[in-house]
């Protein structure tokens, strides 16, 4: 007669690796307290060819909970049986079941348990339950970690086919494109108040959107990857900055379970990863790269274009790189020093100000100014580039002078994407280049067509192509014009370019060009 008492545990996984090498974890017992936080201590007293007896400590919330448990090997079957011969649990015993699935294995865990304990039992039953539920949750999540390690390092030790390819790790950048994008998904959905969506995304983990299924260069090699959203927008960050952190972690491991050869921090993921340090490569086995290298290749280059276009002579130029003092803006600022008459540095801090400023006064040709006005820094400049982590529009568009050259790199936008009547400057969204394959997102990212890519993006397929998973661009105020023009070469050979000029999503068209060159020599 079936027990009406008993208390069913279902927990299952999708672990990516297959069946034999999660079995093969799970069978070494011995070795669970070295990776498994909640079992304390696991010794085997016997083992024959299909069966195993073991004693076990496991402590979860500080309850400590001891068996002798018996083990039945039936993998012709797919099945692992476990039985308690002995300890705290009156009854306890159930199974682990292997089905092969497209992603990996799916691992599911039946347990049955029983106590019997006067006066508290319903209470007990429930309590223990939690506890045993949150222990096999546990084992999963640890032995997925483990076996994506292992692969990693498989990697490192030169099986170079272990890993592959790239993830993109992106966020929406505000509530507004939130829920423009949930309506994207969905175009009859009636959305909740601010208030509970807020909330709940607050709460919701990172997840993988998209799959990048074949990415061609113009040699004819091919990778693939996917797109991942990082669960919060940039206000989150000064609230919380470490919960943050968790959310681009968690968006890593995703990328790991995919066996990704190299993750990109786009966005203000990357701000994240500077403010932390080297802290989330320690988290994480995957390569991590900001992408901030291409992308500040691809916002000076868009400003040599526009300047030869208008005939603009550098040599003679005053420049002004606003959040100068970052790491895509001190990058800008190393390239230009070399090339303009002036270039004025604009930051929050003055000792970072100074930092950088020194940097530039040694070893460039240009004059070198700093300051924390960002108004004085852009109305006499003939280029500007924009560069600053703000959540909101910082420089005004009556700020410029005619014939202006204004690449804005922000995202969001450094400066508002309000119409204006002005046809007398060159604003353009910088760090933007050209691929050699189209891509289409499920929503809107703000890219403006489907051959364009954010520069950040990009160095991960680029990486990627040439099978280079290595933390590239890391560690704020590390990028040299040296490193500029290799990931510049690199991405030039597999068919990366400059985009086009973009503001939003309206095409810079030539006639534009024309009434700022008119502006330029009035």
């Amino acid at each position: 007669m079936p027990d009406n008492d008993m208390i069913q545990i279902t927990v299952s996984r999708v672990i990516p690796a297959g069946i034999w090498r999660i079995i093969r974890l799970l069978t070494r017992v011995y070795d669970f307290p070295s990776y498994i936080p909640s079992i304390k201590e696991v010794s085997v007293i016997s083992k024959s060819r299909n069966k195993t007896k073991s004693k076990w400590l496991v402590q979860v919330d500080k309850v400590p909970i001891t068996w002798v448990e018996e083990d039945t090997l039936m993998l012709d079957k797919g099945l692992i049986l476990f039985k308690a011969t002995e300890g705290d649990l009156e009854r306890f015993y159930g199974e682990w079941i292997f089905r092969p699935h497209s992603e990996g294995t799916e691992v599911i865990v039946n347990a049955y348990l029983k106590i019997s304990i006067p006066a508290i039992k319903d209470f007990a039953n429930a309590y223990i339950k939690k506890l045993l539920s949150r222990n096999f949750e546990a084992i999963l999540e640890a032995i997925e970690k483990r076996l994506i390690s292992l692969r990693y390092r498989a990697y490192k030790q030169g099986a170079l086919d272990k890993i592959a390819g790239f993830g993109v790790i992106g966020h929406f950048y505000n509530y507004y494109h939130l829920e423009s994008c949930f309506h994207m998904l969905n175009p009859s959905l009636k959305l909740p108040s601010r208030e509970f969506l807020s909330h709940l995304f607050n709460v919701t983990p990172s997840f993988k959107m998209y799959d990048i299924a074949d990415f061609r260069s113009k040699t004819g090699e091919s990778t693939k990857g996917c797109f991942i959203v990082a669960t919060f927008i940039p206000d989150m960050i000064e609230k919380d900055i470490w919960a943050i952190f968790s959310k681009v972690v968690r968006a890593c491991r995703i990328a790991e379970k995919y066996g990704v050869g190299i993750v990109t921090l786009g966005g203000f993921t990357s701000i994240v990863a500077e403010r932390i340090g080297q802290e989330i490569t320690h988290e994480v086995d995957v390569a991590v790269t900001t992408g901030n290298t291409f992308a500040a290749t691809m916002a000076v280059d868009g400003v040599y274009k526009a300047a030869e276009l208008l005939k603009v002579d550098l040599a003679a130029a005053n420049a002004a790189i606003i959040g100068g003092t970052g790491d895509i803006g001190s990058a800008c600022a190393r390239a230009l020093a070399d090339k303009v008459k002036q270039l004025t540095v604009t930051g929050r801090t003055k000792i970072n100000l100074r930092i950088i400023g020194n940097e530039l006064s040694k070893k460039r040709k240009a004059k070198i100014l700093t300051t924390t006005d960002n108004h004085a820094a852009v109305k006499d400049a003939d280029i500007i580039i924009t560069a600053a982590s703000s959540t909101h529009s910082i420089l005004e568009i009556d700020w410029f002078k005619p014939g202006a050259i204004i690449c804005d790199v922000g995202y969001p936008k450094n400066v508002s994407y309000t119409p204006t009547t002005r046809q007398d400057i060159l604003i353009f969204s910088g760090g933007l280049c050209k691929t050699p394959t189209p891509v289409t997102f499920p929503v809107d990212t703000g890219l403006p067509a489907t051959d364009t890519l954010y520069g950040c993006f990009a160095e991960a397929i680029i990486l990627a192509l040439e099978k280079r998973y290595e933390n590239f661009s890391f560690g704020r105020g590390n990028i040299t014009t040296a490193k500029m023009e290799e990931i510049r070469q690199l991405g030039k050979k597999h068919g990366f370019e400059v985009s086009d000029f973009y503001w939003g999503h309206k095409l810079v068209d030539a006639s534009i060009l024309e009434r700022i060159k008119e502006a330029l020599h009035v």
